[in-house]
């Protein structure tokens, strides 16, 4: 594989280089056409010309081999460039081919009594889905009946479960909306006993090939973003006034906006040294990691030494405020952020603070080995009956073990992971966890975050566990399956997600005309396109690629990164927008400007790479 990589980059170098050459060759080639008739024209030659024409017969030979060569030269970039669109096309078909056997199998199929079925309020598949409907004592068989809306046409199949897979048609049925009938029979072919389920649903394509190039290189999109943030007058004014920005509302996140801030400054300094404004950027992150670190619990509290997931300290507009309330993933993105500036300064202060926050994290673990999912800051109890899907906890943990031999913390880590291994990995109510959304009962909000950061939790200890590998494909299906578009004629784009003239619906109607394809969805209660999501599918898609070596991963992953620099280039090239659309519906989260960036920048190479 590595040498065929190096041929084709290469033959890519050869193309590059022989454009200079050409150039040269053409110049010097309309020279001596100037030169010979300026001599004089048809057979007439001045005597001097003609002399040195018939005295050196080799040399007018050896004039001529450029021109000879130029030929050679783009006969060969023309083989060449055949030869990729050769392996642009057999690559497109061979992720045809995978994906329409993929296709079939449905993700995590429920079994009655056995194993849930997670999928009671999806309204959209790419794989052949599988739908929880009760059996009829008496009935002998059950008749499919699915109407497509595309083509107005019926498919059916009988089967002798009413709760089997939609794979006998699956391949069949066109994209777009579906209705699902299931009768029960007296018998293969018979009589109708009764109708025992229905479902409305979307079937959407799945994924054929990187469609569109990037609009920038993917390092110069992460340090734009950057940059443009560092020169943002909300950034400068922490830099003027040591405290946010009262103009701008989302600082009511406090510690999803501030730690954002803090990690994107830091990296900026860290990736660009050299730039003049390097050490504006990191006297920023210190400033707003002091203020975050000021809005801390108090020692002795019952979650002591967290920061607040919500401020009240600047107006916030609509979004929602929390008194005496903490999200508990919020404080591991704060002791993440933490780490990240103590590693670039060495300022002992910072690791101390990371630290107290993953003690507390080990003083409030529940015995199952997770914890609720919001808790009271007075209390510490539980705010309401909804337990945390614990990656970013797993993740701190490891980064403190592995990266600071901080083996302390090795049980309660352990215990996190083998909770995740219990139940969301075993029931897939893998339910949003953000902090502007409530918690939702079981499987009405799913999201695509958590499952993917288990994916590469997973794809990391897969050593010692082959068996990982599988389970986090599945997790990554999983997320495709829900919350990935890949084309822009996905049925998704025809409807609308939210009430009758919401902001949040694309602007051109019907439904998200106007988003950025292909792109992420960020939950089932805020079905839209935004990149951070994006962020998080294109790492789990290069951690897949890593350790499976199948190169669609990888295809997958530029894809969704190409999205974001275009996106980024129609809205001027700076900050990449939180919302993957034309028509933007409020200011950007500063988080999903940062992340998105620091990862287009460390993944430039790979990225840039072409396996397939």
């Amino acid at each position: 594989m590595h040498s065929f990589l190096y041929f084709r980059g290469a033959c890519n170098r050869l193309i590059a280089g022989s454009a200079s050459y050409l150039r040269n060759v053409m110049t010097l080639f309309h020279a001596r056409i100037v030169t010979a008739s300026e001599a004089g024209a048809c057979r007439v030659f001045g005597g001097a010309i003609v002399r040195k024409r018939k005295n050196s017969i080799m040399q007018r030979k050896r004039q001529w081999l450029p021109i000879l060569a130029a030929v050679v030269v783009l006969a060969l970039i023309a083989a060449i460039v055949n030869f990729e669109r050769a392996l642009d096309g057999n690559a497109s078909a061979r992720f045809t081919d995978d994906a329409r056997k993929q296709l079939l199998q449905p993700i995590h199929p429920g079994i009655p009594g056995e194993k849930p079925f997670w999928n009671p309020y999806s309204k959209r598949f790419i794989s052949a889905p599988a739908f929880e409907f009760k059996e009829v004592p008496e009935a002998m068989a059950y008749r499919f009946l699915v109407a497509a809306e595309t083509d107005s046409q019926e498919y059916v199949f009988e089967a002798a479960k009413p709760w089997v897979p939609l794979s006998p048609i699956w391949s069949s049925l066109p994209n777009g909306r579906l209705t699902l009938r299931v009768d029960a029979l007296t018998a293969p072919g018979g009589q109708k006993l009764a109708t025992v389920g229905n479902r409305i649903f979307l079937k959407s394509p799945p994924f054929a090939k990187v469609r569109n190039e990037p609009a920038f290189p993917y390092e110069q999109s992460g340090y734009r973003s950057l940059k443009n943030l560092l020169q943002q007058p909300k950034i400068q004014y922490w830099r003027t006034h040591s405290e946010p920005d009262p103009s701008y509302p989302l600082w009511t996140h406090a510690t999803k906006i501030m730690s954002a801030v803090v990690v994107g400054m830091v990296h900026y300094a860290k990736f660009f040294p050299e730039e003049p404004d390097a050490g504006e950027a990191l006297r920023v992150a210190e400033i707003v990691a002091d203020f975050l670190l000021a809005l801390t619990e108090p020692p002795g509290k019952p979650l002591e030494f967290w920061p607040a997931t919500y401020w009240d300290g600047v107006p916030r507009g609509e979004h929602p405020y929390f008194q005496n309330e903490i999200m508990t993933n919020s404080p591991a993105i704060a002791a993440e952020m933490l780490l990240d500036l103590y590693d670039f300064t060495k300022e002992k202060d910072y690791f101390v603070a990371a630290q107290n926050i993953a003690d507390t994290y080990v003083k409030t673990q529940n015995e199952a080995g997770t914890w609720s999912q919001i808790l009271s800051t007075t209390t510490g109890l539980a705010i309401k009956d909804h337990k945390l899907v614990p990656t970013m906890v797993i993740e701190l943990f490891d980064r403190l073990i592995e990266n600071y031999a901080l083996a302390k913390y090795i049980t309660c880590r352990d215990k996190a992971l083998d909770w995740c291994m219990k139940y969301p990995m075993a029931t897939f109510n893998w339910q949003a966890q953000f902090e502007d959304t409530r918690p939702q009962k079981q499987y009405k909000n799913l999201s695509r975050e958590e499952p993917v950061e288990f994916a590469r939790i997973l794809l990391k200890r897969s050593a010692d566990h082959p068996e990982y590998v599988d389970m986090a494909r599945e997790l990554i299906r999983f997320a495709e399956d829900q919350f990935v578009v890949w084309e822009p004629t996905d049925p998704v784009l025809e409807y609308p997600w939210f009430k009758q003239n919401s902001k949040w619906n694309g602007t051109t109607f019907p439904g998200g005309f106007d988003w950025f394809v292909p792109c992420v969805l960020e939950q089932y209660k805020f079905y839209t396109p935004v990149a951070r999501s994006s962020q998080l599918m294109i790492l789990a898609y290069l951690d897949a690629y890593q350790y499976t070596n199948e190169s669609i991963y990888h295809a997958k992953a530029v894809a969704l990164a190409n999205t974001l620099t275009i996106a980024q280039a129609f809205h001027g090239g700076g900050e990449i927008p939180t919302h993957l659309r034309k028509n933007l519906p409020e200011s950007n989260w500063i988080n999903n400007g940062v992340r998105p960036a620091i990862t287009l920048i460390e993944n430039a190479a790979i990225l840039t790479a072409k396996p397939y």
